[in-house]
C-alpha cells in the first residue's frame, strides 16, 4: 500500500459524510484529525459503532478548541466536527484504560501549538508512540506521562506492519485446546510481540502451554517481531487474570481466554474487564452466553468472569451478534469437537481477520453455509 500524504495542513473538505463502518479505532483517530482542520465535516458509522461511546474522545477535543455536535444520540456517532487551526495544547489525565484515548489525544496534539501531555492510568498499548518516534515527531514518554510538541515537521517513511498478535491468538487458542493426543507443532511467522500486547501469550504459558519466541528482531519502526512456536499441546491449568495493566495487555483476547479456560481443570477467574461492556457488544455477557451455549458453566458480573473448567463442551448453535471477536471465539470452541456446531452471523469476521476461516481450517473442518 502506498499513501501520498498532503501534510498536516493539506487536507480538504470531504464531499459528504465520512462513513467509518464498524472500526472504532479509525473513528476516534479520524475524529482527532478532523478537530485540527479549518473546516467542518461529519463522521458516521454502522449500527454497532453508532452505539459505542465517543464522549471520552470528544470532550478533550472540545477542550482543545474544536466544536463538536452530536447528530443523533448524545455521546455517539454520527457527529459533526467544526475544526480549528491550531488547536490548544492540554494536560490530560486518563479517563479510561484504553490506549485509544491516548492515541486520539496524541493525534490531536499534532495540530496544537505547544506541548500536549497525557497521563495514563496504567501502561497501555504503545504502537502510536513508537510509530510517531519513527517518523521523527517530537514525542517523549516519562513514566506514565507522554508529551508531544505539536506543529513539528516530519517526513514520510516506509513502514512494515507486523503480523497481528490478536489474530495469531485465535490460532494459539485453537491449538491449545486440542487434545494432547494430537501430534504436531504450531509455528506462526513474524508476529508483532510488542510487550504491551503479550498478556495472552504469557497467560497461555502460565496455563502450561510450551510457547517459545524464535527469530526475534526489531523493525526500524521500533516494533519487535518474532516467530511464535509451540512444539506440542499440553494439559491446561486454571488461571487468575487480574490487574488493569495485565488486562489491558490482552483486552481483545479476554473472550478467547475465557474459552481456553473451559479446558482447564478447575475454576479460572478474569477480573478488571469492565471495558468490554462497550465493545461491539457487551463482550462480558456475549462471551458468557457463548460459553453457556457450548455447555460450559460460567458466571459473570459487570467487571469479571468465572469459568468453571473441566467439562468438555458440547456442540451448539450460536449467534455472534455481529461481533467479530465473539464469532471467532465461538469458531475456536467449535474446532475442539468432532461433532459439528453452527456459528451464525459470521460476515463480521472480515472486520479484523479476513483470512480467519482459511487459517483455522488447518486445525478443523469448516463449511461456509450460505443463506438462501
Amino acid at each position: 500500500m502506498s499513501v501520498y500524504g498532503r501534510g498536516l495542513r493539506g487536507l480538504r473538505v470531504p464531499e459528504g459524510r465520512l462513513e467509518i463502518g464498524n472500526t472504532a479505532t479509525s473513528a476516534r483517530l479520524i475524529l482527532s484529525v478532523l478537530a485540527g482542520q479549518p473546516f467542518a465535516a461529519e463522521l458516521g458509522g454502522n449500527a454497532l459503532l453508532s452505539a459505542r461511546p465517543m464522549d471520552w474522545v470528544v470532550q478533550p477535543l472540545m477542550d482543545m478548541g474544536a466544536s463538536i455536535e452530536y447528530l443523533g444520540v448524545k455521546g455517539c456517532l454520527p457527529l459533526r466536527v467544526q475544526g480549528v487551526s491550531p488547536l490548544s495544547p492540554i494536560d490530560m489525565e486518563a479517563t479510561v484504560f484504553s490506549a485509544q484515548e491516548k492515541s486520539a489525544l496524541l493525534f490531536a496534539g499534532l495540530y496544537a501549538e505547544g506541548i500536549t501531555r497525557y497521563r495514563q492510568s496504567c501502561q497501555s498499548r504503545d504502537h502510536t508512540e513508537r510509530l510517531m518516534q519513527y517518523f521523527g515527531i517530537d514525542i517523549q514518554a516519562d513514566g506514565d506521562v507522554t508529551s508531544l510538541r505539536g506543529g513539528s515537521f516530519f517526513s514520510a517513511k516506509d513502514v512494515i506492519v507486523p503480523g497481528d498478535l490478536s489474530s495469531a491468538a485465535f490460532l494459539l487458542a485453537a491449538y491449545a485446546i486440542r487434545g494432547t493426543g494430537h501430534k504436531g507443532s504450531l509455528s506462526i511467522k513474524r508476529v508483532g510481540v510488542n510487550p504491551t500486547r503479550m498478556g495472552f501469550f504469557h497467560l497461555l504459558r502460565e496455563m502450561g502451554l510450551h510457547l517459545m519466541l524464535q527469530k526475534e528482531e526489531d523493525l526500524l519502526s521500533g516494533e519487535p517481531i518474532a516467530d511464535i512456536y509451540c512444539p506440542q499441546a499440553a494439559r491446561l491449568s486454571p488461571v487468575l487474570a487480574e490487574g488493569n495493566e495485565r488486562i489491558q495487555s490482552l483486552i481483545d483476547e479476554v473472550p478467547l481466554l475465557a474459552a481456553v479456560s473451559a479446558f482447564a481443570e478447575g475454576d479460572s477467574v478474569i477480573r478488571n474487564c469492565r471495558e468490554l461492556r462497550d465493545k461491539d457488544t457487551n463482550r462480558i455477557q456475549t462471551t458468557a452466553g457463548v460459553l453457556r451455549a457450548f455447555g460450559i458453566e460460567t458466571s459473570c458480573s459487570e467487571d469479571d468472569m468465572v469459568i468453571h473448567g473441566g467439562k468438555r463442551p458440547s456442540p451448539a448453535i450460536v449467534d455472534s451478534s455481529g461481533d467479530h471477536r465473539i464469532a471467532m471465539t465461538a469458531a475456536v470452541l467449535a474446532s475442539s469437537m468432532d461433532e459439528p456446531s453452527i456459528i451464525r452471523n459470521c460476515g463480521c469476521i472480515d472486520v479484523s481477520y479476513p483470512g480467519f476461516v482459511e487459517d483455522l481450517s488447518q486445525l478443523a473442518h469448516i463449511d461456509i453455509l450460505r443463506s438462501e
